[in-house]
């Protein structure tokens, strides 16, 4: 196990997203998966307001920032709690995606449904694949669930979802509840990675 780590934290060191994030003051490499995905599909525009579920340690709330501007708010949801990034358009709020009232709580911060919905959710790996993906698939399915009551009619959804034998089920749900879908791989996944994103725009309403 100890073996194993130290080569995790080797190949880090040499990861050129993580060295960017650290040049270019990142929480995380993983704000160049959404930085990518907005370049392509410019899912957020100036003065949205969006939502990061699974937000933690708050990459994609940075890159999120930038997007929307001084005009623009993010709130960002975790059940770990995001070190303040020191950027007045973002809120941030400890809950469990799974929590009874999440609709009413994250209400209750943007004062308003949402342009844009994000989420990078993963279980904590138990290193089984077909476990830790049917747990990634209900993490995915919740949040589709919970767009009904968030989502603006209209509005735009990046979704991570680990490939197997849920996300076919999971696109064509996504299918059901958007006009325009795409599944797209960023360059800054890791080689090897099961993980692809959902990109979805003009959500139909309910």
């Amino acid at each position: 196990m100890l073996k194993s780590k130290r080569r995790w934290l080797q190949e880090r060191k040499r990861d050129p997203y993580f060295i960017l994030s650290k040049k270019e003051g990142y929480r995380s490499r993983a704000s160049y998966k959404l930085k990518q995905i907005l370049d392509k599909y410019r899912v957020i525009r100036t003065g949205d307001i969006v939502l990061d579920i699974g937000c933690a340690p708050g990459g994609w709330l940075q890159v999120a920032s930038e997007a929307v501007g001084e005009t623009g708010l993010v709130i960002g949801v975790d059940v770990k709690k995001v070190e303040n990034l020191g950027l007045e358009n973002i809120k941030t709020i400890v809950l469990d995606v799974f929590d009874e009232d999440f609709v009413g709580k994250v209400l209750k911060e943007s004062k308003s449904r949402f342009d844009v919905i994000l989420s990078d959710l993963s279980p904590n790996m138990s290193g089984i694949y077909e476990l830790d993906h049917a747990r990634q698939i209900e993490m995915v399915e919740r949040v589709l669930h919970l767009s009904r009551d968030l989502l603006k009619t209209g509005g735009s959804m990046v979704i991570k979802v680990f490939e197997g034998e849920g996300s076919d089920r999971v696109y064509r749900r996504v299918m059901r509840l958007f006009r325009f879908i795409k599944r797209f791989k960023p360059k800054a996944s890791r080689k090897g990675s099961s993980e692809f994103y959902l990109v979805a725009k003009f959500f139909k309403g309910f």
